[in-house]
């Protein structure tokens, strides 16, 4: 395909050039680019939003996670590794005399994996989630206390 400039006396309409077909999709697809449509797989994995306080004992983890249940949120704890993962199932169905006419599914994933500077202590951990926000209170591993030996 040849290029060439436009000037006042050789402009031909996008409609007669056959050029506004292509035109209405690409700005079709970067508006639902920029606006973001929920249906993209890519939409589907969510980064997590999350706060992380060090307290006197460890860190607490304070992450968003709107619509998921309990169940569906997955915690491991890993030296001072952290990974928190959770998905998210909907399905709407509207019938009509007993007929599906119209399905809608949707699914979001959510993850986060993050290292903190101490060990954990996994086994005193604890989560709580609590109207879309997940409560995770990490205490710190004890730290082996130094032994003096006395020489005989």
């Amino acid at each position: 395909m040849a290029y060439s400039i436009t000037t006042p006396s050789n402009r031909v309409s996008l409609y007669s050039s056959g050029l506004e077909p292509v035109f209405g999709r690409l700005f079709d697809q970067a508006f639902r680019d920029f606006f973001g449509s929920s249906d993209s797989e890519a939409q589907s994995l969510k980064k997590l939003a999350m706060d992380v306080t060090e307290t006197d004992q460890g860190y607490v983890v304070h992450a968003d996670l709107p619509g998921v249940d309990k169940d569906a949120v997955k915690i491991q704890v890993d030296g001072p590794r952290v990974t928190i993962s959770a998905e998210t199932k909907k399905e709407n169905e509207k019938t009509e005399g007993g007929k599906v006419i119209y399905r809608e599914r949707s699914t979001s994933q959510f993850y986060r994996s993050f290292e903190l500077p101490t060990e954990l202590d996994a086994a005193n951990a604890e989560a709580k989630l609590e109207n879309g926000v997940l409560t995770l209170t990490l205490p710190r591993k004890a730290q082996a206390s130094a032994l003096q030996v006395t020489v005989k």
